[in-house]
């Protein structure tokens, strides 16, 4: 069953309004993104918004918007993803792990990362 598009702007805005609070909290306790990575020739503002929207940064909102509802397991949020995690959101990671007091498992193409109190199991090793 599909859900009717007003619904879905809406979704999308809500998942998009908390991202952006969550971004400023954690620019607040020490994130910084990682804007080398963004290859296009661009402003440095431009940089960070389009590393703003990757999907395990919007999965994780998600999680975070409807906690109680998917009730997760003792705490942990858990994302796979298809190809590797970025450095930009591995770093946010690691620090929304401290914020949030919740463990994050990002499941990539290599490896789990297991995010704790701002720790990542592998060690930042890619």
């Amino acid at each position: 069953m599909s859900l009717p598009l007003v619904v879905k702007s809406t979704l999308r805005e809500a998942i998009r309004a908390s991202l952006e609070q969550l971004i400023g909290r954690l620019k607040g306790l020490g994130y910084v993104p990682e804007t080398r990575l963004v290859l296009q020739v661009v402003g440095e503002e431009q940089k960070e918004e389009q590393l703003y929207y990757h999907s395990e940064k919007l999965a994780l909102v998600f999680a975070l918007m409807n906690a109680v509802r998917l009730q997760c397991s003792r705490g942990v949020i858990q994302i796979v993803k298809n190809i590797r995690i970025c450095v930009d959101c591995h770093n946010f990671m690691k620090v929304a792990s401290g914020l949030v007091q919740k463990e994050i498992v990002v499941r990539d193409s290599n490896r789990f990362h297991h995010f704790k109190d701002r720790v990542c199991s592998c060690n930042d090793y890619w």
